[in-house]
């Protein structure tokens, strides 16, 4: 599947409207928010279909987990979107991220609970919101700035002045940040993966941190690292672009005739039984792009024209902040 799916699910009393973008959607809120109320709707058409009292508008077949024997109901189920309630204790195990991973479905997950084994974004993070007593949408939970800089107090004092650049990225990402700030009083530090920014961050509590991570997929880590900025927000700040690949495609650097679209309507170019998520959708295309150019992309070894000066420039300017530059 791929491509926005535009999805409506409404009886006599309630109407749900929202749209999807990717493989994986997470939908969080307490108790009493609609949660429970979408997916019962969604699971009573699943058993009954019209008998239910339940319309649900959308190009794809709509279906809830209803089974006990999900595996089996899962593997029954293409080109479909499929509603899993949050009291399925098994959406965390790995069996299920390995289930689910490069399948054509998209997948709506009610959970408060941080997915770390699924590669899902820190924009497809939902709550519902409610207009008056029938109507309700999905709302973002984070929302960025131009810059890709994630907080929930924009009118707080913010840190501008950093000591360490901190990323996941082990190997062209983290050259090419040390090569930019290499000179400068900023050190480039890699916390190896995503979920090592959170403890790099509790182990390095006397430093000013620039964090900077594949927003891509980033969603399991976002609660508990953008926690530690509102609590610190003159010491941390986090920034999470799609991801590094798509900085150097955003850059100026390189170019193709459909890189607009691509970067334009990105959703309508991904294919979810190809791609776990966007940050390896950008990684191939950006690979096959700048095959047999100076800027040929490898990501174990960065190209020596992207690290001369002015186009390093291009790609961290993107993100600036302060003394990141």
């Amino acid at each position: 599947m791929r491509g926005p799916q535009r999805i409506r699910v409404a009886s006599r009393r309630t109407d749900y409207q929202f749209e999807l973008r990717r493989n994986i959607t997470i939908v969080r809120g307490n108790s009493g928010t609609g949660k429970t109320t979408l997916y019962d709707m969604i699971a009573e058409h699943t058993r009954l279909g019209d008998e239910s009292g339940v319309s649900i508008q959308c190009d794809k077949e709509c279906v809830a987990l209803v089974d006990l024997n999900w595996k089996g109901q899962l593997d029954d189920t293409k080109d479909s979107i499929v509603f899993i309630d949050e009291g399925a204790s098994y959406i965390a195990s790995e069996d299920f991220a390995s289930a689910i991973k490069k399948t054509d479905n998209y997948y709506v997950l009610f959970t408060r609970m941080d997915l770390h084994q699924l590669p899902y974004s820190i924009d497809e993070i939902y709550e519902i919101k409610t207009n008056g007593r029938k109507y309700h949408k999905l709302v973002p939970m984070y929302e960025a700035d131009e810059h890709h800089a994630y907080t929930n107090f924009p009118r707080r004092r913010q840190a501008d002045q950093f000591d360490v650049l901190l990323t996941e990225d082990t190997k062209s990402g983290l050259e090419l940040y040390a090569a930019h700030f290499n000179g400068t009083d900023a050190t480039c530090e890699s916390a190896t993966t995503n979920a090592g920014i959170y403890q790099w961050l509790q182990d390095h509590r006397g430093q000013r941190v620039f964090v900077i991570a594949d927003g891509a997929a980033f969603g399991a880590e976002a609660h508990r690292v953008l926690k530690m900025q509102e609590l610190d927000p003159q010491r941390i700040a986090v920034c999470l672009p799609e991801s590094f690949e798509w900085l150097i495609l955003n850059s100026g650097l390189v170019d193709a005739d459909d890189l607009a679209d691509v970067l334009q309507n990105t959703s309508t170019n991904v294919e979810s039984g190809v791609y776990e998520s966007w940050e390896q959708f950008f990684t191939e295309y950006l690979k096959k792009i700048t095959r047999n150019t100076p800027f040929e992309y490898r990501k174990k070894r960065l190209a020596p024209a992207y690290q001369l000066p002015e186009n390093s420039q291009k790609i961290v300017g993107q993100v600036a902040r302060g003394n990141i530059q």
